[in-house]
């Protein structure tokens, strides 16, 4: 039997094993039959990477070798459904022209998430349809409207701008930033009233933003994760938010916490659910007690890459759970992790589709986040 024999199910399933953009360009000149079979194929992509990071079948996502394909075909048209374009850094200098992305970005209403735009020509494009964004800080001013973006991903972030970000922008769902600054900067701006998710990295060595602070902003604020020095006597632990369900803590390397802070921290926090605590020492065994009081609607508590909490907390939390008739599931560094248990780091992928903290990010590093999220 020839391949062209085969029925049209069949050579669906052929495509779909393809996830390089060249590759099913060159299968669709075959012949018309094959064409018009790749564009269904076509059609349900919502997002082109700029590498191969598909470690699993999405039909969702494809990934292009050569930047030059997007200046020698037409991929509005090939791509109808296109929703995000990871464009970053390592893609410019490799032969591609600006002028191949504003035929592709300006006045596409479907596209609404670019990552990595070269901030030295940013001004060159028409953005007026993007809603999320992915890149170093730049003059924002000039190429989006007031209350125009709906999630930011900031990698290079001084605390001294988020003032006029969130002025400008009042309605961000959600906020990755990776801060450094050479002095004490506590924010004190308007608050983020619709923030659902926010991300916090401070750089070593410029421990003086509290990203903690920044949480007392955020009175909707859902799901946090925080890669910070947290010791702050600005934190008012007084202020309560009931609506955090997800808090991810990430000790920098050579910091930590002690307990007493952890405790009062986490108290203002009474309805959260799923907790994570890594890469710290000062927490230990004797504390899991303390945290299910503290913490009386937790159901998941994570401490992987913690040293000090081991099978004992387990034992404790099984009989507490029986006698209190509560359900709390605990991960924790052991010999034989069992398989059903969420595994903890895997790779980035840069772009995911689902405003879903635990899904995408709660058993991630701070540096394998999604750079979007797609709602």
């Amino acid at each position: 039997m020839f391949i062209n024999d085969l029925p049209n199910d069949c050579l669906w399933m052929i495509f779909d094993s393809f996830f390089n953009l060249e590759e099913l360009i060159k299968l669709s000149k075959v012949c018309s039959r094959w064409s018009n079979l790749i564009s269904v194929r076509f059609s349900r992509v919502k997002y082109l990477l700029n590498e191969n990071t598909i470690d699993h079948i999405d039909y969702t996502k494809l990934w292009i070798r050569d930047p030059e394909t997007i200046g020698n075909h037409n991929l509005r048209e090939l791509l109808p459904n296109l929703r995000i374009l990871d464009i970053s850094a390592d893609f410019y200098g490799r032969g591609e022209k600006l002028e191949d992305f504003s035929q592709l970005i300006n006045n596409n209403t479907k596209i609404k998430g670019l990552i990595g735009l070269d901030f030295v020509n940013y001004h060159n494009l028409n953005l007026e349809n993007i809603e999320m964004f992915a890149m170093d800080m730049f003059n924002y001013t000039k190429v989006f409207r007031p209350d125009q973006l709906k999630q930011i991903h900031f990698s290079e972030f001084y605390m001294q701008y988020l003032f006029e970000i969130i002025e400008y922008f009042p309605n961000l769902k959600r906020l990755n930033i990776s801060m450094f600054d050479g002095e004490e900067i506590r924010y004190n701006g308007p608050e983020m009233s619709n923030l659902k998710i926010l991300e916090s990295y401070t750089f070593e060595g410029h421990d003086n933003c509290s990203a903690f602070h920044l949480m007392d902003f955020c009175p909707s604020l859902e799901s946090a994760f925080m890669k910070n020095f947290p010791e702050d006597d600005f934190i008012d632990l007084s202020l309560k938010n009931y609506n955090l369900r997800d808090l991810v803590i990430e000790m920098p390397t050579q910091e930590d916490m002690n307990w007493s802070f952890l405790r009062d921290l986490l108290s203002k926090y009474p309805n959260l659910h799923n907790l994570a605590i890594r890469m710290s020492d000062e927490i230990e065994d004797c504390h899991v007690e303390e945290l299910v009081e503290i913490l009386p609607e937790v159901k998941l508590l994570d401490f992987r890459k913690c040293e000090n909490i081991t099978q004992r907390s387990a034992d404790f939390l099984a009989k507490y759970c029986a006698k209190s008739k509560r359900s709390i599931k605990i991960y924790y560094d052991c010999e034989k992790e069992p398989i059903d248990w969420p595994k903890y780091d895997t790779p980035r992928e840069s772009i995911v589709h689902g405003l879903d903290f635990m899904k995408h990010c709660f058993y991630k590093s701070f540096s394998n986040l999604p750079f979007l999220i797609d709602e």
